[in-house]
């Protein structure tokens, strides 16, 4: 038999098992669910689904063992359902915010361009070197240290590089300056 199929004797037995119990079963999943019937029904499928998968254990036990280790399964499925949801409700609030529209603030917007338009002539202009290590830290997202590596320098002199490109940008812009503080997006590693 390949594996996750069980042979036409097993799975005779399975059914017979299913035609045992399924009913009995079906009313505990029905407690565990509240009145659920769609979730209990599933829960059900779920139980028989993992019998399959062991019958070879299963096969071996009396008709009552069997009944406890379904009824078990369906409760630890219940479970881990019912903490699945749970994880789920405590994240949602957050996955919601990261997803949510903002409202578009049209001179913001505006701003935002010019000023990112603005940053990157100030990168264009600059020395090869510190070019190459503001477009690998903010374009790629790379950190200090893979900077070095990809450039081959000493991590130091990439963070004397970024810290020499922070303040011509500021100097580029003046009293326009976008970010708060002197420390740019982007700058921390």
């Amino acid at each position: 038999m390949s594996e996750g199929q069980i042979s036409p004797r097993e799975a005779a037995e399975l059914a017979l098992c299913f035609q045992a119990q399924a009913r009995d079963l079906f009313g505990y999943a029905c407690v565990v669910t509240r009145g659920d019937r769609a979730l209990a029904e599933d829960l059900v499928q779920a139980a028989f689904e993992a019998a399959g998968r062991a019958w070879q254990v299963l096969g071996d036990l009396t008709e009552e063992q069997r009944r406890g280790w379904l009824w078990r399964t369906l409760a630890n499925i219940a479970v881990d359902g019912f903490r699945r949801e749970t994880a789920f409700r405590d994240r949602l609030p957050r996955i919601e915010v990261l997803h949510r529209k903002i409202q578009a603030d049209p001179p913001e917007q505006a701003l935002s361009s010019i000023a990112l338009e603005r940053c990157w002539r100030i990168i264009q202009g600059l020395p090869e070197r510190q070019h190459a290590v503001a477009l690998l830290r903010w374009q790629l997202d790379m950190k200090e240290s893979e900077i070095a590596t990809v450039l081959g320098m000493e991590e130091k002199t990439v963070s004397v590089h970024l810290h020499r490109v922070r303040r011509k940008l500021i100097a580029g812009f003046g009293p326009d300056y976008p970010f708060d503080g002197d420390d740019p997006q982007g700058a921390a590693t």
